[in-house]
């Protein structure tokens, strides 16, 4: 699954963990809704790659399909799988994706309520304002 994320990304670090919000989330949804704008920081909403057992090719299919596109993808009842250019970068990924299904988890509790979700012109917008961030006009 690893060696699968390098070969066919530009991934120089990889991060897979068990984090136990992101993993409840997998088991809930093919798709972390977009509850917080940083869901433009991993490439847009993040997907849930259906399961199959750890260690097989069809795990890495199944992760490679869900990572298209996206710096982050759930392995559903299984984990979280990040990537970056670091290994600071992927890392700081995954604590923003276990943050993200933290909040939607504690979000969508609450009886009688929906999550406001954000919109995909409202994640492009913010995924422009991104490319510059931190960066001196």
């Amino acid at each position: 699954m690893h060696l699968a994320v390098h070969r066919t990304t530009d991934a120089r670090a990889v991060v897979h963990t068990h984090a136990v919000h992101a993993t409840a989330v997998s088991t809930l949804v093919s798709e972390l809704p977009s509850v917080h704008y940083m869901t433009a920081a991993l490439g847009g909403p993040v997907r849930v790659a259906p399961y199959a057992t750890y260690g097989t090719e069809e795990l890495a299919r199944n992760l490679l399909h869900a990572l298209a596109g996206r710096t982050a993808c759930l392995l559903q009842n299984h984990g979280t799988l990040t990537h970056g250019a670091t290994l600071d970068e992927a890392y700081d990924r995954t604590a923003q994706l276990e943050w993200m299904c933290r909040l939607w988890l504690t979000a969508s509790s609450v009886p009688g309520r929906t999550p406001n979700l954000l919109t995909d012109d409202q994640l492009a917008a913010v995924a422009q304002r991104l490319r510059g961030y931190g960066q001196k006009r």
